[in-house]
């Protein structure tokens, strides 16, 4: 299990405006990567899906989530959605990385 609520502020998150409210923030984004690994993949479009959906059937490529942030959760964040990818389903261990648009 990932805590995120013990980890600490990347330098990311503190350039966007997310280190206070940390705890609210970090439960959010516990919620996002939930809703990720039960294929919810929020705001994606139509291609996005399909090259999710085939990445799971043939356990290959990358998945992809956006997330539109709360707007009492938005701060000084110039970026209001959040990005989830996991890479390499072909190649276990398998790598997910929550980033920001202007992070990519």
């Amino acid at each position: 299990m990932i805590d995120l609520c013990n980890a600490r502020v990347n330098a990311s998150a503190k350039m966007h405006g997310w280190a206070s409210g940390h705890d609210y923030r970090c439960a959010w984004l516990v919620e996002c990567l939930n809703r990720h690994t039960a294929d919810d993949w929020g705001d994606i479009d139509a291609a996005d899906q399909a090259a999710n959906t085939r990445a799971i059937t043939n356990s290959d490529g990358r998945i992809i989530s956006a997330y539109p942030v709360p707007a009492h959760l938005v701060g000084g964040n110039p970026d209001p959605t959040v990005w989830i990818i996991t890479d390499d389903l072909d190649q276990p261990p398998t790598t997910t990385t929550v980033l920001f648009p202007s992070d990519y």
